[in-house]
């Protein structure tokens, strides 16, 4: 709790702390002198002097209120709290917006909020406060500020595409925590079943859905966002209650890069487990010292779906889509996927290619969650966890 905050936690103290005026007579007693003689000693006139010590200033100049102080022998501090002390209310609780309106500035990149639906004016802090504490169910602003984002505010001041990536964090998290996944992680057992997840590419409307309810029964979440303005995230993990939470999104709503996403991310879990919970998340798209990591997880699930020597077989048949369907369906997968891969590093090449992918509407409708346009985070899940609670197995 910084001095500012003291002063005011302070402030309805029941005590009998004299006034300032009271505090200023007294002192005229100790020197036999008159009030004239008192406010010309310290440069200030009547007019602006007494409305000071007797709370009735609108506006108190900060040198003039410690120059009485300095009279009376008192500090810095004490001056200021004697005066918030026997202070109105209403002039209070004006300092007390001033304060929340300065954390809501810091901390969040209003401009992107209204841009998203979050808030409809930048400019009504009163209705940005309450639109906030409402979708958190906080009871203070300043709830925000949990251990995550003080971490990273420990690194500077945030910028404006730090402020949304925060907001997008904590609202992750509260989705996640919402949901409250009640199975333990079990590594052994998503093990086996990422060798079970192949085939399920194939299924366009369910096949998703049905990976994310067994992952959901080894103690692993997943949820799609769509994708967030003036970011680059494409997936990313977060380790809440000792458990993995994957979010999964994409730029262009391809399907293809929704199964490699997911299994980029599983990769991360299986290998980096620790890492990432001491980090509390990572994220596909920001660029860190998990580059290296980030690209063996890129391998590993490109591999998953194609071996190196499948993909080298299929490359001269790639403009042949029979034949493309024809090994798809034996080696177990989605055709997009060896589009997809086969195009990996050259996105001249998808332009091409890109018609062979479904797109993800069907697949993502069970887990897709309402990020920013409910009323509260639980409603935003409320659909996915009751549809991720179903008990099924790959």
């Amino acid at each position: 709790m910084d001095d500012i905050d003291k002063l005011l936690s302070n402030l309805f103290k029941e005590d009998d702390n004299p006034t300032l005026a009271e505090l200023f007579n007294q002192r005229l007693e100790e020197l036999d002198i008159t009030k004239t003689q008192a406010y010309d000693a310290l440069g200030i006139d009547k007019n602006s002097i007494e409305p000071i010590l007797n709370n009735e200033a609108k506006q108190v100049d900060t040198i003039k209120l410690l120059k009485i102080g300095h009279f009376l022998n008192l500090g810095i501090e004490q001056t200021i709290q004697i005066y918030l002390d026997h202070n109105t209310v209403s002039k209070v609780q004006e300092f007390e917006k001033a304060k929340k309106a300065k954390f809501i500035f810091e901390n969040f990149n209003l401009p992107i909020l209204k841009k998203i639906g979050f808030i409809p004016d930048i400019r009504n802090f009163p209705a940005i406060e309450e639109r906030i504490l409402t979708y958190f169910g906080f009871t203070d602003i300043y709830e925000f500020s949990n251990r995550l984002i003080q971490k990273l505010a420990a690194k500077g001041r945030f910028t404006a595409a730090q402020k949304f990536r925060n907001f997008w964090l904590r609202t992750t998290t509260e989705q996640f925590e919402s949901i409250a996944n009640p199975n333990p992680y079990n590594r052994e057992e998503l093990m086996a079943l990422i060798n079970r997840i192949k085939p399920y590419s194939k299924n366009e409307v369910d096949g998703l859905y049905q990976v994310c309810r067994a992952l959901y029964q080894a103690g692993v979440t997943i949820l799609y966002q769509s994708k967030n303005p003036d970011t680059s995230i494409t997936g990313a993990t977060l380790i809440i209650n000792h458990k993995p939470c994957i979010v999964i999104s994409d730029t262009h709503n391809f399907y293809g890069t929704v199964w490699l996403t997911l299994l980029n991310e599983l990769y991360h879990i299986i290998h980096h487990f620790n890492d990432i919970k001491a980090r509390t998340y990572h994220i596909i798209g920001e660029s860190d010292l998990w580059l290296n990591n980030e690209e063996e997880a890129f391998d590993f699930a490109r591999q998953y779906f194609l071996s190196d020597d499948q993909l080298i077989y299929i490359a001269d048949k790639i403009n042949k889509p029979k034949l493309v369907e024809k090994y798809a369906h034996e080696w177990q997968i989605h055709p997009c996927l060896i589009y997809h891969i086969y195009c990996y590093g050259d996105e001249s090449e998808w332009v091409h290619y890109q018609h062979h992918d479904p797109g993800i509407r069907a697949s993502i409708k069970k887990i897709n969650t309402t990020l920013y346009n409910t009323e509260t985070i639980a409603a935003s899940v409320a659909k996915v966890k009751k549809n991720l609670e179903i008990d099924w197995r790959v």
